[in-house]
């Protein structure tokens, strides 16, 4: 949805809004005095100290810290952005959400809109022919031979696509939806050689994709036998992206009691057998591993993620490319696990041969993600051997750079350490040379080494200066570090602050250049700044587009980011007077050796200039004075 929501919506929401409401509808709460008091759902305990206090719409916990208003807290117990979080308090409070928005955000808008009702038409065209459409006995009888009562399948709004190549297209038709907006939505596939379309999903069980609002955004389709594909996805569209959607997560949700672990597995029959069987927090992926969007979506949510994997090869290899993602996610205080099931089965299968009971103890029994790290670091070496010792290290390097600094971190390293039988300082400063000497690499490298696909425009200008050139490696980096860490801005001096406005300027010329001098000033102005509220300001824009995906790029820990800020706007300064220096050494020699007579003056820069330099040779770190 385009165009950002006016503050003075937001004010007047806030003001409408009784958070005991907002957060009674979580938590039990009792009146004592003029607040109300309950168990706190942000850390566990026995005696409540968590305490909302109607008068100030505000909620406070005296045993973990956790506060805020409606907003927060719907932020903070459901996991929700800054922009879904108003959304989902206007939808309670029956408000319509407004947008500062130009023509074409309100186009867009409009489109969005059409997208969600046409998506929720044809799951109405699914369930009820799952109900009265020729064949629908045959896909009945699939159901029940899985063992899914007719609750879950409501609760899930399972359906079915019957078999026939214009059913859907002529209902969607009938309802003024055309069919360049259905093809637009994954609804129907088009021929490119006849510009003939036709339904995607025949002869399927029909699982729609939810959003966390509830709203369908994408369908998946099984077949009733044999016949492949098995599983048919509805393609990418403007509304679905499946490298960040979860099937099953608004179901597990909204599940009746506390959320406290997700479990990740691979189809949907595999979610909807769990929850028959009374597992309520599955989900799944689309069709894709694990990817780092959805670790952000999933811990958001709860602090405990169980992967599920098959036994055999491929599942290997997806629970190797999970633990990739999930380690720049591991704060303090999340857990990971990796369950491996017996090859042959999946999550459906044994839940319906062993019981909730049995399958639930797989799931507590499930490695730690300390447990499995270690398990495959070890692979195929010998740490009783000196040199098994320094490749297990020099493995487990760029793993464990990847998790943020604090006490896991730690643990881990000295888990390391005790296994190969060394200090475990020795070890940690391996860990962190490499990451300093990583922090630095972009110096090194052309723009287009650093620069994501997705922040680099066409038609960017590529003749610079090479002065220029030299800061547009930096630039971008510190823009991935002001947009994760705002408060750096306001940890700058005047000095530091002028040198971050001449580096933008010089970039302006880029995209995420001018973008740079958007969040530049938005900082400037808002010291209490956060990521979220960047995100929110620039929503449906595409600054805000840029922000969003900036937000998930891996950077140094939070008590790195400062010094490290501070240390490359200094070491760019050195780059750019090293630079100016060759220049000004370059000119005067050409000046000398062309038989030009130098100035006193002239000659005395040359012999500091030949100083610094070879000064500048002697230092092994290359830093110049």
């Amino acid at each position: 949805m385009a165009g950002r929501i006016p503050q003075y919506f937001i004010d007047d929401l806030v003001a409408r809004a009784d958070i005991v409401d907002v957060v009674g509808s979580a938590v039990k709460l009792k009146k004592s005095g003029r607040n109300w008091h309950g168990l706190c759902p942000f850390h566990n305990e026995k005696t409540p100290s968590f305490t909302v206090s109607q008068d100030k719409q505000f909620y406070h916990c005296f045993g973990c810290g956790a506060h805020g208003n409606a907003i927060g807290f719907l932020m903070e117990h459901d996991g929700l952005g800054y922009v879904e979080a108003i959304e989902d308090l206007a939808k309670q409070l029956g408000m319509e959400v407004p947008r500062d928005e130009n023509p074409a955000e309100a186009k867009k808008r409009q489109a969005a809109k059409k997208s969600a009702e046409t998506l929720e038409l044809a799951a109405q065209f699914y369930r009820n022919s799952l109900q009265v459409a020729e064949g629908c006995q045959r896909a009945q009888a699939y159901l029940q031979h899985r063992g899914l009562k007719p609750e879950t399948v409501e609760r899930f709004g399972i359906g079915y696509a019957p078999d026939g190549w214009e059913l859907l297209k002529k209902y969607l038709a009938g309802q003024s939806i055309s069919e360049g907006e259905q093809v637009s939505l994954g609804l129907l596939v088009q021929k490119e050689d006849t510009g003939r379309s036709y339904d995607r999903f025949r002869n399927r069980i029909m699982f729609p994709i939810r959003d966390w609002r509830g709203k369908v955004i994408a369908f998946g389709g099984r077949v009733l036998g044999d016949e492949k594909p098995k599983y048919l996805n509805s393609p990418e569209t403007p509304v679905f992206q499946k490298g960040r959607e979860l099937y099953g997560l608004y179901e597990a949700k909204t599940s009746p009691g506390q959320l406290e672990r997700l479990l990740v597995v691979e189809g949907y029959m595999d979610v909807v057998a769990l929850a028959e069987a009374g597992i309520s927090y599955a989900v799944a992926t689309l069709g894709t591993s694990a990817t780092s969007e959805h670790m952000e979506r999933l811990f958001k949510v709860v602090p405990e993620v169980v992967f599920c994997f098959d036994g055999d090869k491929a599942g290997k290899r997806a629970a190797e490319r999970a633990l990739d993602n999930v380690l720049p996610h591991m704060i303090d205080g999340r857990q990971a696990r990796f369950m491996f099931l017996p090859e042959g089965q999946d999550p459906d299968t044994l839940v319906r041969a062993n019981g909730k009971n049995l399958f639930e103890q797989r799931i507590v029994r499930a490695d730690s993600l300390s447990e499995y790290l270690f398990r495959f670091l070890q692979q195929s070496l010998n740490p009783l051997e000196p040199e098994g010792k320094a490749l297990l290290i020099q493995k487990a390097i760029p793993y464990f750079k990847k998790i943020p600094a604090g006490i896991l971190r730690t643990l881990l390293i000295q888990k390391l350490a005790e296994i190969v039988g060394v200090d475990a300082d020795g070890v940690r400063a391996q860990i962190d040379n490499s990451l300093v000497a990583a922090s630095h690499e972009p110096v090194q490298s052309q723009p287009v080494d650093i620069i994501p696909d997705y922040a680099v425009e066409t038609g960017a200008p590529a003749d610079k200066n090479p002065e220029v050139k030299l800061s547009t490696t930096y630039a971008y980096k510190l823009l991935v570090w002001a947009v994760r860490y705002p408060h750096i801005c306001q940890a700058l001096s005047d000095v530091e602050q002028q040198q971050l406005k001449e580096i933008i300027e010089e970039n302006k010329d880029f995209f995420w250049g001018k973008v740079f001098d958007l969040v530049f000033e938005y900082l400037k102005c808002t010291p209490g700044a956060t990521t979220s509220s960047l995100q929110a300001h620039w929503y449906g824009t595409e600054t805000g587009r840029l922000l969003d995906q900036i937000a998930l790029e891996e950077v140094l820990a939070e008590e790195f980011i400062v010094s490290e800020f501070k240390e490359w706007l200094r070491s760019l300064e050195l780059k750019r007077r090293e630079y100016q220096h060759n220049q000004r050494f370059d000119e005067l020699t050409r000046k000398s050796r062309s038989g030009q007579k130098l100035t006193k003056n002239e000659n005395e820069e040359l012999v500091m200039l030949l100083n610094l330099l070879a000064n500048k040779k002697s230092q092994p770190d290359g830093n110049s004075t």
